[in-house]
């Protein structure tokens, strides 16, 4: 098999067998006991943390369940509640759905939301952002990364146009799909609150972490023990936090030659794939080196999901959280029209993907789209 859909879920590292074997045998015990083998266990958690947080120059984190815990933690719970008023808030029309489905929410409740189109270019601009802020802009969300075309948002020039409209606005960028794949300095940014995902960097699913700035108004969304500084209730998942910082520090090895290895993939396929009828990239310029988002006119992207995959390549039509309910909310955001946004696939990789993996998909897919394209049932 050939697997081309690491923006949902990456293979997890072989180095987190060993790793296994060890927690189960010395570091199982709650982290939060006072016994010495409990502390030592809270120990390589914070250790954990540490490493994590210094990927990014974060000043303080938290780990929560997944990326979708992440930021519903933040919109709900990372802002300052001014009595019973009505706030405003900004995001992106083209955010994941554990993002748009909270602001969706804050609006059933009576709180004003603006989205912010990305537009042809892909891309959304400060310009934009700040044009909607103003006095009782409570939060803005705009992702780092989008999970399906790939674009890279400026998230550093986002959240300096924000605080110079309004220095008390927060500022939240879901970084999922950046996290160990594009650079990013919080400490030296603006930026108030980041959350990644374990899983996205070949650690293991049920695992995810909450970066914020200190003195940010973060409130507990889960309550309880007071675990992880009263802000995240509940036992550690000790191990899929020790797996998370393991990936990750196996990632960030070479991370630069790895980084170019993904992007020369995406390069060669695109490339290959543009002599198809009726191609068109939808990743712009400036995306991730992960992620290739094309469409292929007279071709459901469903039907050449389910072609690749009889010949053994794994390639998905958006994101995997929406596959249940499909939506063409994002392809419509940077404007294509609805009959090419149902023929849209992404194709994303990961450092062990090779050349030769890439020319075979290249040629499983115009192989299919000779034989199919234009036979669409509706």
């Amino acid at each position: 098999m050939i697997y081309l859909d690491n923006a949902a879920t990456t293979k997890p590292a072989a180095a987190l067998q060993a790793l296994f074997c060890q927690y189960a045998e010395q570091d199982w015990h709650n982290p939060s006991a006072m016994y010495l083998p409990a502390v030592q266990s809270e120990q390589k958690v914070n250790a954990a943390r540490k490493l994590l947080k210094d990927a990014i120059h974060a000043p303080e984190a938290i780990f929560t369940s997944c990326g979708t815990e992440g930021s519903n933690t933040v919109i709900f719970n990372g802002w300052s509640k001014k009595g019973g008023a009505k706030q405003h808030f900004i995001t992106s029309a083209y955010e994941h759905p554990c993002v748009y489905e909270c602001f969706r929410q804050l609006e059933q409740q009576g709180h004003r939301v603006d989205y912010v189109s990305a537009g042809k270019a892909g891309v959304i601009t400060p310009e934009a952002v700040a044009s909607l802020v103003c006095e009782d802009t409570a939060l803005v969300a705009v992702m780092h990364v989008n999970n399906e075309t790939g674009a890279v948002n400026d998230i550093c020039a986002i959240a300096d146009a924000v605080k110079a409209k309004n220095p008390e606005t927060l500022v939240y960028a879901d970084g999922v799909q950046a996290y160990l794949r594009i650079p990013f300095d919080m400490a030296g940014s603006k930026v108030d609150y980041y959350t990644a995902s374990a899983h996205k960097v070949h650690g293991l699913k049920g695992t995810g972490i909450l970066f914020y700035k200190k003195g940010s108004p973060l409130k507990a969304y889960l309550v309880g023990g007071g675990q992880e500084g009263t802000l995240r209730s509940g036992t550690e998942n000790t191990f899929g936090i020790l797996a998370f910082a393991e990936a990750a520090k196996m990632l960030l090895q070479n991370n630069t030659q790895k980084t170019a290895h993904m992007q020369m993939l995406k390069d060669t396929l695109c490339t290959a794939l543009m002599q198809a009828k009726g191609a068109v990239c939808i990743s712009p310029a400036n995306s991730a080196p992960h992620i290739l988002n094309m469409a292929f006119s007279g071709m459901r992207g469903e039907v050449l999901l389910h072609l690749l995959e009889k010949d053994g390549v794994c390639i998905a039509t958006g994101s995997a959280c929406s596959s249940k309910k499909r939506s063409f909310r994002v392809h419509e955001s940077v404007g294509l029209p609805p009959a090419l946004a149902e023929c849209a696939v992404r194709f994303s990789f990961c450092p062990d993907n090779t050349l030769e993996e890439i020319q075979y998909t290249a040629e499983k897919t115009l192989a299919a789209l000779k034989k199919f394209q234009g036979f669409i049932r509706r």
